[in-house]
């Protein structure tokens, strides 16, 4: 060593057991924080989604509604209120049956020929089901039937689930003539307790 050099001590590299403890928290509360943001991202993406299905639901079911009713006939439209208050809508709609103009049901569910889709004396039926689900809730679903000259179902369709209740305001699915239209009222449950989701009420003029 030249004389006047400062001696140079190694000094032992590492970190204090409170170094250590400090940072194990910083990332806790860092790796919490990012948990729980991807947590809510999640969550809100899942809400977002249930609430575009139901949407696209009550869209496709009213527009399928619409259309059935404005080709029906008062005479041929028949309303019955369930036992929680909701409605049961029966209707019949203009079809051909082997060149003859007749009421019935046309749905092409029901064979690949105009004489499979055309069901004389057959009624289209909107109803609501109560369908048990966990912790002893029910899932109100509005089905669309076709109900033969038996009064048997021969095909079903959920077309929208978690109705209101009749009793609620407003009800889950109501049908009421308003002079020479129907208004119908077709409206889901909501996010709080009690509280209405997405409602679709539309008016309609059936052919006379």
């Amino acid at each position: 060593m030249s004389p006047g050099a400062v001696p140079r001590h190694s000094v032992a590299s590492g970190f204090t057991i409170i170094e250590v403890m400090i940072s194990a928290a910083i990332f806790s509360v860092v790796g919490y924080t990012l948990a729980s943001a991807f947590l809510m991202s999640a969550g809100a993406q899942q809400s977002v989604s249930r609430s575009a299905g139901t949407n696209r639901s009550l869209r496709t079911s009213g527009s399928l509604l619409m259309d059935e009713l404005r080709a029906s006939s008062d005479a041929q439209i028949t309303v019955t209120p369930l036992p929680d208050g909701n409605h049961q809508l029966d209707l019949m709609v203009p079809i051909d049956v082997a060149g003859v103009a007749t009421w019935g049901v046309h749905d092409k569910h029901l064979g690949p020929t105009a004489a499979l889709q055309n069901r004389q004396g057959w009624t289209l039926r909107y109803t609501v089901q109560n369908v048990a689900v966990g912790a002893g809730g029910v899932d109100r679903q509005l089905v669309r039937q076709l109900i033969d000259t038996a009064g048997d179902a021969q095909r079903q369709t959920v077309i929208a689930r978690d109705l209101r209740s009749g009793a609620a305001v407003p009800p889950g699915f109501s049908v009421v003539q308003v002079g020479d239209v129907w208004e119908v009222q077709i409206t889901t449950q909501g996010e709080a307790q009690g509280a209405s989701g997405r409602e679709t009420l539309f008016h309609v003029r059936p052919r006379n």
